[in-house]
């Protein structure tokens, strides 16, 4: 497996079941709501009820690298390459985050038209709603910046925890929870947490590009990663061989 078409084709393949049980998740999901909307007719066509429906999708690209990464031994058993599955891994979540995107805000606005006939007592809410814009585009951005981030997020965690496996991950993350607690309880995070509101596009950038970040950082980790789990002593750990 020389070239990055079959590494592409096979994760691909591995997340390719996931993506349509998620999609019908969400379909049930948006029923569901529907449904509810229905039974629950409001006189003064007020909201009692909030329907969402981005759930799965966001819980899914969170959880994407976790599924994908048994690939890793395959694409290498096959002749491929470390460098071959981080960009085949990249590559395919993007593709996946586009096209669920898309069907998500389709099914988004496909919910609000049709509860919008009647005095139903339910609405559906958007992340996008939180910046207070009209523009169909600008709620496929927010879902994607969203679902990009998450995805990065994962993608580090999951690298860190192949490379220097539960111990030595756990030991990071019980000592980022702890940093976590005492900025919590010793700063000032009012001016942050304003910021997030008032500033909320500005902030949602900014996740995508840590997500970036996070991105290439398992890139660097995972070229020369290891066989197993928890395989690797140090982070400057000498090329294995073959690549």
């Amino acid at each position: 497996m020389n070239t990055f078409k079959g590494p592409f084709r096979l994760l691909l393949k591995e997340m390719r079941p996931t993506f349509y049980i998620n999609t019908l998740v969400t379909l049930v999901l948006m029923a569901f709501f529907i449904i509810l909307g229905f039974w629950t007719e409001s006189a003064d066509n007020s909201t009692v009820a909030v329907g969402v429906i981005f759930g799965p999708y966001y819980a899914i690209f969170l959880a994407y690298p976790f599924i994908i990464f048994p690939g890793y031994r395959y694409i290498l058993s096959l002749g491929g390459t470390r460098k071959q599955f981080m960009k085949a891994a990249l590559m395919s979540a993007v593709l996946y985050v586009l096209l669920a995107m898309l069907i998500l805000n389709g099914l988004h606005f496909l919910s609000e038209s049709i509860v919008s006939f009647g005095n139903h007592s339910i609405s559906f809410f958007h992340m996008a709603d939180l910046v207070n814009g009209e523009n169909p585009l600008l709620y496929l951005w927010v879902d994607i910046l969203w679902c990009l981030f998450l995805f990065g997020v994962g993608m580090i965690a999951k690298s860190i925890w192949f490379n220097f496996g539960p111990l030595r991950t756990l030991m990071a993350v019980t000592g980022l929870l702890i940093l976590g607690i005492a900025a919590v309880t010793f700063l000032d995070l009012s001016p942050v947490i304003e910021f997030m509101v008032v500033d909320h596009l500005l902030f949602l950038h900014l996740l995508a590009g840590i997500s970036i970040l996070f991105m290439l950082l398992s890139y660097l980790v995972m070229k020369n990663g290891p066989l197993e789990r928890g395989g690797r002593k140090g982070l400057f750990e000498p090329r294995p061989t073959p690549e």
